[in-house]
């Protein structure tokens, strides 16, 4: 006969396994998204080229994101550092996603680390390719506590 306390610690069992289960089968980076739904991003200017300098993307809510990369000739196989500005962006991490448009060379993805207030950094390689001109883009997405906004900067490398 079946006491109350072996249906206590039965209760307990199954509920510890769930919560075990549910912390290896569920991703977090997942709910977040869910929360907070798919990042709203803005297009820089056509007119703003990295090379001569930064540039400047302002966000649907008035908050702005610059974007400048040294060296300004941004050359392929050497390392580029991402320095990005905000204002009216309130957080701690900045996320930078580089990919080429015109070829698939690769996704490459950075931490940006804040170095001061609203300056955040990051160093990213690019592979060189045989083609020559190469398009490619540098999103920032920064992950605001309910929702996600970014920004989409293009350049050209040789």
């Amino acid at each position: 006969m079946k006491t109350k306390r072996f249906y206590t610690l039965l209760l307990l069992e199954i509920t510890a396994l769930g919560m075990i289960s549910a912390y290896f089968l569920i991703d977090s980076s997942d709910i977040y998204r869910w929360y907070v739904g798919d990042t709203n991003f803005v297009k820089q200017n056509k007119n703003c080229d990295l090379h001569d300098g930064s540039c400047r993307v302002i966000i649907h809510d008035a908050s702005e994101i610059t974007l400048s990369i040294t060296p300004r000739a941004i050359p392929l196989m050497k390392p580029l550092q991402f320095q990005v500005r905000t204002k009216g962006i309130h957080t701690n991490q900045l996320v930078l996603e580089v990919y080429a448009t015109n070829m698939n060379m690769g996704f490459h993805k950075s931490q940006l680390k804040r170095v001061r207030d609203n300056v955040y950094e990051g160093n990213i390689t690019l592979p060189s390719c045989i083609v020559g001109s190469m398009i490619w883009n540098a999103n920032i997405i920064a992950n605001k506590s309910n929702r996600s906004v970014g920004a989409i900067f293009e350049f050209k490398t040789k």
